[in-house]
């Protein structure tokens, strides 16, 4: 399976970097040229339009007012010197189709195809002109199909109105040159489209080899990548510039030392962290304790280019579970410790049995034998009635060969009883809790005055319900303006280096199963610890 957040992330960011500028220019250009080309088209079409009427209608009122256009209006005919002018009027304005002259009556003296001549106008818009003598615009069909029309009345000398001259174009004219204009923008919409395409490759190229050849999308899969590993890991990582800011964190980090990412990063490390000297830890290159927090072990790793540092990686480590892990250890030493110490035992006793039996003394021998198969069966019987857990059995079984040593009698209760797989806590934990617990118990029995009792009493019960452990000793007890300090990592009260952990890891342990510890105390008399899991573990 993909890392989530990698496969949740924006595929976009991960694509081809010549594709995005690609994608993101020719949305830029394909929207400037939307809105300038359809501003602009649409103002050209309109100045276009504003001055072929202009030509057409001035071309209109020049040809009215001529005396030329007079002269032949009142002859009822034009002269061939006219109508090769007219002609070439129209043959030299690519803008003017049509011209056409008629008399007061519609009757045609001047049209552009002389076949038209002598002939009524055709399109019925010329009354107003007639009636009027206005100037204006109109569309019509004549001869030619349909046309944009502008007319101008012809006076005579004393301003009566005689006729009228028509200059048009036609409406193809008028859409070819719609359809000209049209091409141009189009052309040059189509020539910055491409000018996108290379600016896209030149930008693509231009990056690519800032970034050392990698892609952003590159830069970012890496990012992610790393980013989830670096969370993913039990050690804690930062990264600190050479000015001693963080630059970055990861998430264990952040835990161990109560922080978010984010407040963390920007912050002067020295702040947050010393070391056991209270001096800098980038002034360090071996493990030190972070005494800001007692709890975190830091080992620095300084990144140096060209003989001078640049950054300093600090890896960052949980005291309190290494501290578990080395109790856990103890555990499986434990076993260990428990069959080398059988060993020497059971080795003595059949040295005096041998002994006894050289010199003859058979029934001292099976004296002895009997009294010590009792002692075993007394003490070792329930043991290994109850305890069916191979490991917590032989962490009780070494705990009690150091027992006998110091005279130390331990008592396991009738109603106990530890399945050999427990459904509340693994066998590691069962060993850290009840470890702890007898080592403090057997340490504060030997605290106490000669003459006193030296007894330890052990209860451990599961069931369906619970799991409940119990460790009463005869000890010199807890006052009880200590007893509330019992479970802070680093408090003891042997005053001895690197003690005060067995306490605060079962507190952990406990804490974690949501279980609970009630302890019960009297000075000179003795403690009582009594632990409760009711949560079965996943």
């Amino acid at each position: 399976m993909g890392n989530p957040s990698i496969t949740k992330h924006n595929r976009w960011s991960l694509a081809p970097l010549f594709f995005r500028f690609l994608i993101i220019s020719t949305v830029i250009w394909l929207t400037l040229l939307v809105v300038t080309l359809g501003v602009t088209l649409r103002f050209s079409h309109s100045v276009m339009q504003e001055k072929l009427e202009n030509e057409l209608t001035s071309t209109a009122v020049t040809l009215g007012n001529s005396e030329i256009i007079r002269g032949a209006m009142l002859a009822g005919s034009c002269s061939e010197e006219v109508l090769n002018y007219l002609d070439s009027l129209v043959k030299n304005n690519p803008d003017l189709d049509v011209i056409s002259i008629a008399d007061s009556k519609s009757k045609r003296i001047y049209h552009v195809n002389h076949q038209q001549i002598g002939k009524q106008f055709v399109g019925g818009d010329q009354d107003r002109v007639l009636l009027t003598g206005e100037v204006y615009l109109n569309d019509a069909v004549g001869t030619m199909g349909l046309q944009h029309r502008a007319f101008a009345p012809v006076r005579d000398g004393l301003g009566n109105i005689i006729g009228f001259v028509m200059t048009s174009t036609t409406m193809n004219s008028l859409d070819n040159l719609r359809k000209n204009i049209t091409t141009i923008y189009g052309k040059l919409a189509l020539g910055m489209l491409l000018l996108s395409f290379l600016i896209a490759w030149l930008l693509s190229l231009l990056i690519k080899h800032m970034l050392l050849g990698h892609s952003p999308g590159d830069l970012v899969h890496a990012y992610l990548v790393q980013s989830e590993s670096l969370n993913n890991l039990n050690e804690g990582i930062i990264s600190v510039d050479n000015n001693g800011y963080i630059q970055l964190a990861n998430a264990a980090a952040a835990k161990m030392l109560g922080q978010s990412i984010e407040l963390l990063e920007g912050k002067k490390l020295d702040d947050l962290l010393t070391d056991d000297k209270g001096k800098s830890l980038l002034e360090e290159k071996k493990i030190n304790e972070a005494t800001s927090h007692p709890n975190v072990l830091c080992s620095s790793i300084p990144l140096e280019e060209n003989a001078i540092r640049t950054s300093t990686t600090l890896i960052l480590n949980d005291k309190t579970e290494a501290m578990q892990l080395a109790q856990q250890l103890n555990g499986s030493r434990h076993v260990v410790s428990m069959l080398r110490a059988n060993k020497h035992e059971f080795m003595n006793k059949l040295h005096v049995i041998s002994g006894m039996l050289q010199m003859g003394k058979q029934k001292d021998a099976l004296q002895y034998i009997g009294s010590f198969a009792a002692e075993q069966t007394l003490v070792m019987g329930p043991l290994l009635q109850y305890i069916k857990n191979t490991n917590v059995l032989a962490l009780i079984l070494g705990k009690l060969s150091n027992m006998k040593e110091l005279e130390i009698q331990l008592t396991l209760l009738p109603n106990s009883n530890l399945p050999e797989h427990s459904k509340y806590l693994t066998t590691n934990e069962l060993i850290t809790v009840l470890g702890n617990l007898l080592e403090n118990a057997i340490e504060a029995i030997n605290m106490n005055q000669a003459g006193k009792p030296r007894n330890i009493v052990l209860q451990i019960s599961e069931d369906d319900k619970g799991l409940s452990i119990n460790v009463s000793d005869t000890g010199v007890g807890i006052k009880p303006d200590i007893l509330p300090k019992i479970y802070d990592t680093g408090f003891s009260t042997k005053d001895k280096k690197n003690r005060g952990v067995g306490m605060s890891l079962v507190k952990a342990i406990v804490d974690k199963h949501h279980g609970n510890i009630e302890v019960d105390s009297e000075p000179d008399n003795g403690t009582s610890f009594s632990i409760y899991i009711f949560e079965k573990r996943q």
